[in-house]
């Protein structure tokens, strides 16, 4: 009966977990239905921006702009890494992480300079003794444009200032509910997008200025995407892993009731045994 006992212990302590899981995936499929329909409908605005700088790139291709065109020399890097501020969700963060330290190790002749956004990238960092420009966490959708265009701010006035000479971000670019694609990339200089040849587009006040309103605005709605793509990957990996979570822990108690329930036959018949056994002896 001990060993009953022990089983029934285990079963009740699973289910205990199972019913932490399960109301932790309601709110994760919650969560990413949300922001992943954020998402879509935020992609037409970028994707709009992203036209009308394809067609003033092609009818300012004579003019220079330091957003455009880079530096000869890379001595300093900025890496925007996007991390989520709690766990349970998989590899999610260590992916994102490891391909922080890969970009580190490819670089490792240059300055990197970090901006975590999340607490498990901040933390990650801090352990490390990393040197972060400045952290940002609790992102979330009531606040997460204002911080995105501090940090397109900061990176655009380091630019200028030529602390950094390039800018990345790392990334979980949504995709599905089932798939999010890890990705890496250059947020500055920004690159020349291709389109059709100039067909006469006249400029007011100055193509310059023009560039120098547009550019930073892209700039903070491709920092927006980023962090608003990482958020809904997010919410999708934690409910992936806490739906694994629930399936895995009712197979465990159809087990450990199985194992409970023949434990117990088991006890019932070693005890009719020992009565009939006790019988015959009398």
């Amino acid at each position: 009966m001990a060993s009953s006992k022990k089983i029934k212990t285990r079963i009740k302590s699973i289910q205990s977990t199972h019913q932490i899981t399960k109301a932790m995936e309601i709110v994760s499929t919650t969560k990413f239905r949300r922001y992943s329909l954020l998402a879509k409908e935020s992609q037409a605005f970028s994707d709009s921006i992203q036209k009308i700088l394809t067609n003033i790139s092609m009818g300012v291709k004579a003019e220079k702009h330091p957003l455009f065109d880079g530096r000869e020399r890379v001595r300093n890097i900025g890496v925007i890494v996007v991390t989520s501020d709690r766990g349970l969700c998989g590899s999610f963060n260590s992916s994102t992480l490891k391909e922080l330290e890969k970009f580190r190790k490819k670089h490792d002749d240059q300055h990197i300079f970090i901006i975590p956004v999340g607490k498990k990238g901040r933390d990650y960092c801090e352990k490390r003794g990393y040197n972060v420009i400045q952290d940002y966490v609790g992102v979330d959708n009531y606040n997460m444009l204002t911080i995105t265009e501090e940090i397109s701010k900061v990176i655009v006035d380091r630019y200028r200032q030529e602390k950094l000479d390039e800018v990345y971000i790392i990334y979980n670019k949504f995709i599905s509910a089932l798939r999010s694609d890890l990705t890496l990339s250059k947020v500055i200089p920004i690159t020349r997008l291709e389109g059709e040849e100039n067909r006469g587009y006249i400029f007011e006040p100055s193509a310059e200025e023009v560039l120098s309103s547009l550019l930073p605005r892209y700039i903070g709605v491709t920092v927006y995407q980023a962090v608003l793509n990482n958020t809904a990957s997010e919410h999708s990996a934690r409910k992936n892993a806490m739906k694994n979570a629930n399936e895995n822990a009712e197979d465990m108690i159809r087990q450990l009731d199985l194992k409970y329930n023949r434990e117990r036959q088991a006890a019932i018949t070693q005890e009719i045994t020992e009565i009939v056994g006790g019988a015959e002896a009398l």
